[in-house]
């Protein structure tokens, strides 16, 4: 027997226990979901929200467990004191307790990332385990500190990881992350944290693992929804969208930057001229303006008062509402008072100020061009909502049948009611819930409403209230019931306004793009929370992009920021990022690429259709060309990556805006493997050697 296959065998043997661990833990949170949903048939109002957390406790697990199959256990670490860990996605332990797979983001496993030869972390080898489903197809070896070390196979896990091809999604790199990304992964959660690193650093990758990690370390405050991670277009986050429930985590709000107003999802980005001027500042006076201006349909006339009046009169009423800090969707009463106060304190009708102060969307104010959104109209849509403010609605009241009528569903119990049901006889609703708290099936007569009463009694006793009447009323399904008249009354909910998704960790993909606008739109979002910023000016391609790293931070409402730079490239071959590196601007220092190989061809061609009919991989061109060339538009390949890419005409690229040749140097550096340039014009100078 090899040694090669000897490991192999070791390595399955610890795999086969923990996969047979997880579905004993699989059958445990099956069995605590089904106990918590058979609580759901008695029992007070404390054991229901026992209940609750029992089944969502039990389906967070389960989700946990059943998410975790693919390469759930990927690396050993054996320490020179003897003892040894495995490391995997999620901790598992068996029955006494003891750990069989650490948890890769626990303390305990940290030495697994930052391990060195130079700094060995007492880590005498480490193992990168590769498995396909349950099966263990391979192991390779790292020996970090010196002596001898039993059974060392491979060639070395980063190595062997780099030559993975690439796929449609974005993998994550837990099993081969490097000291200098596991630092950045790592980095303490309060504050902001800026890092960055040329292209092939795992930039986004560090960033995805950096959510799951702090949620991983502080799930009480960053669950629910309290993680935002933005990236710079819909392809990109489709393209990462896995990355994270591969982790474990998918609580995390992922969004491009077209789709963080709601109810838009924009793509296209404007010509480079027209992203300057919405990008820029001036446009917050820009659509102050829009919004306090006269509707275009609003009425002329009222009584004595002419079309001059009327805009006098608006201007009043801003006047007034700028001096008290009310917004415009909060002025109509303002607008009545200055036109009565004009009309000699004359009522306004109700039909007029709707008309001529109406409450408006921020679509309203800024209509989409051809019926399309840009990604830089997103900022302008989110800055009209807050100069307006929320539209105010008035609904009709309504009497309770008609609310019962009209309703559709279960409503929530405002107090205690009794009701009958044709299948499970007698049942008692709480305050606050839609399902009933007992039910007494057929052990009570159907006919008989006294029984039934002292048997709810008796429950709502054991929740601590006294029964002393009953009244009719209705239960959440709107069918009649008994309520009851209680010695001390319930206390009376206070209405709460809707309290928008308060983010307490946003985390900013290929942020050194952010035009101001842009900056103030995400500020909004960040006001209370901590903040990873992740980079590369050397790809900055927007006409406004700050010029540094501080710029940019002061730009998002903060005011400094820890630094982490990621020197070093793992995915662009050298020969490809020293190609690339020649489009780099002036101050802008070159990625150490440590991958070797790849290949690099560079064709002068009179028929770019015919020649592409004869390429395979992704073809990336000028936006101009893309549609007619079947070729995925320059401007959307920000973050990707590709094994084999034709890139089109690069004097194009150059020439289409301002910053070109940053825009190239993005181009250039999307292959992984292989890299062909066709080219019908001669290339940019920089390229020419």
């Amino acid at each position: 027997m090899s040694e090669t296959v000897r490991q192999l065998a070791i390595e399955q043997q610890v795999v086969d226990r923990v996969y047979e661990r997880l579905e004993v833990m699989r059958t445990q949170a099956r069995e605590l979901e089904s106990e918590g949903r058979g609580r759901a048939t008695a029992g007070p109002l404390t054991g229901l929200v026992e209940r609750d957390a029992m089944v969502l406790s039990a389906a967070a697990r389960l989700s946990d467990l059943d998410g975790q199959e693919e390469g759930l256990v990927f690396g050993r670490l054996d320490f020179d004191d003897g003892d040894t860990y495995r490391i995997g996605r999620l901790g598992v332990r068996d029955e006494n307790r003891e750990p069989l797979v650490v948890d890769w983001r626990a303390p305990a496993a940290a030495p697994f990332y930052r391990a060195t030869p130079g700094e060995p972390l007492g880590v005498v080898r480490r193992r990168i385990i590769t498995c396909e489903g349950p099966t263990v197809v391979g192991v390779d070896d790292e020996v970090l500190s010196g002596g001898e070390v039993d059974g060392v196979v491979g060639e070395g896990a980063l190595l062997a990881s780099l030559s993975r091809e690439r796929g449609p999604h974005m993998r994550d790199l837990v099993s081969t992350i490097q000291r200098e990304q596991d630092e950045a992964i790592r980095a303490p959660a309060h504050g902001v944290t800026v890092i960055t690193g040329g292209p092939g650093t795992g930039k986004t990758q560090v960033a995805l693992h950096r959510a799951a990690y702090l949620l991983y370390t502080d799930r009480g405050k960053f669950a629910d929804g309290r993680v935002l991670v933005v990236g710079p277009s819909t392809v990109f986050t489709e393209y990462i969208g896995r990355v994270l429930p591969g982790l474990g985590e998918d609580s995390v709000h992922l969004r491009a930057i077209g789709e963080l107003f709601d109810g838009v999802v924009a793509t296209r980005r404007d010509r480079a001229e027209v992203a300057r001027s919405k990008g820029d500042l001036k446009m917050v006076r820009v659509l102050t303006e829009l919004a306090w201006d006269t509707p275009p349909n609003a009425p002329q006339r009222l009584g004595r008062l002419d079309a001059d009046d009327l805009t006098k009169a608006r201007l009043e009423v801003r006047r007034r509402c700028e001096a008290r800090g009310i917004k415009p969707n909060l002025a109509r009463a303002e607008a009545a008072q200055v036109l009565s106060d004009l009309l000699g304190g004359r009522e306004i009708p109700d039909a007029f100020l709707t008309a001529w102060w109406p409450m408006l969307t921020p679509q309203d104010v800024l209509p989409a061009q051809h019926g399309q959104w840009s990604v830089d109209d997103v900022p302008l849509l989110d800055e009209l909502a807050e100069i307006l403010g929320p539209p105010v609605t008035t609904a009709p009241t309504r009497s309770e049948w008609q609310v019962r009528e009209l309703s559709s569903g279960p409503r929530l119990a405002e107090t205690f009611v009794l009701s009958l049901s044709l299948n499970d006889g007698w049942q008692l609703f709480a305050p606050g819930l839609a399902t009933p708290i007992a039910v007494s099936g057929q052990s009570l007569d159907s006919g008989n409403a006294w029984a039934a009463q002292r048997w709810a009694a008796a429950i709502i006793l054991r929740e601590g209230h006294t029964v002393v009447g009953w009244a009719d009323g209705f239960d959440p399904y709107g069918e009649e019931g008994h309520v009851p008249e209680l010695a001390e009354p319930l206390p009376v909910a206070v209405p709460t306004e809707p309290v928008e998704d308060v983010y307490l960790h946003v985390i900013l993909d290929e942020a050194q793009d952010l035009s101001p606008m842009e900056c103030r739109m995400i500020a909004r979002r960040a006001a209370h929370a901590s903040m990873t910023i992740v980079g590369d000016l050397g790809q900055a391609t927007h006409p406004l992009a700050a010029g540094s790293w501080p710029e940019l931070v002061q730009q998002l409402g903060k005011r400094e920021a820890r630094m982490l730079d990621l020197p070093t490239g793992y995915r662009v071959p050298q020969v490809i990022a020293d190609f690339a590196a020649r489009t780099l601007a002036p101050g802008i220092a070159p990625t150490r690429s440590f991958r070797p190989g790849g290949t690099l061809t560079i064709r002068q061609v009179d028929d770019l259709r015919a020649a592409l009919a004869q390429e395979t991989g992704a073809i990336i061109a000028p936006d101009a060309i893309a549609d007619q060339l079947g070729a995925i538009p320059v401007s959307q390949v920000k973050g990707l990556e590709y094994d084999r890419v034709v890139l089109v005409e690069p004097a194009d690229i150059v020439a289409a805006e301002p910053r070109g040749m940053n825009r190239l140097y993005v181009a250039l550096t999307r292959a992984v493997a292989e890299l062909v340039i066709l080219h019908t014009k001669p290339l940019p100078e920089a390229l020419r050697s």
